[in-house]
């Protein structure tokens, strides 16, 4: 093969791994933010009503906020979750560095949901993660935290 038809192989060649690295990089940077908690009933759920069935049995479930919820498309997603920090207070609250899976099955911005804003530790997180989720990643007496998320 003469050198210029090995020029475009070579191009496409280093756009593939490009394409991969940034992949790569961007997955495992994660987007950032904060996670309040909310207290069961954990019904009724903008995503799966009334069906208690649909939740996991490890409790380690979220409600979505702000852009994260889009407009329902969150259902059912699962996000791995670590907890970076304390966003209202010093030292950290966090008690593990390793991440958790949670699983998306309501709105934290819905009145009608269970994780309504009035349930909220603090309001206008982009995760609202239930008690045993939350519990898992934050000492005790937390009511917030910094997070690192990625589905």
């Amino acid at each position: 093969m003469s050198p210029v038809q090995q020029q475009p192989q070579q191009l496409l060649l280093g756009l593939l791994l490009a394409s991969v690295v940034f992949a790569t990089v961007s997955r495992a940077a994660g987007d950032v933010g904060t996670a309040a908690y909310y207290s069961s009933p954990y019904t009724p759920t903008e995503c799966y009503r009334d069906d208690p069935s649909q939740l996991p049995p490890s409790n380690m479930f979220a409600a979505a906020g702000g852009e994260l919820w889009d407009n329902g498309a969150a259902c059912g997603r699962v996000y791995a979750v670590w907890c970076v920090g304390a966003s209202q207070s010093v030292p950290s609250n966090c008690v593990s560095d390793l991440p958790i899976e949670v699983k998306i099955i309501d709105n934290a911005f819905s009145a009608d949901s269970s994780a309504a804003a009035y349930k909220q530790s603090v309001t206008g997180a982009a995760l609202v993660l239930s008690e045993d989720a939350f519990n898992a990643i934050a000492k005790p007496f937390a009511d917030s935290l910094d997070i690192k998320f990625q589905v």
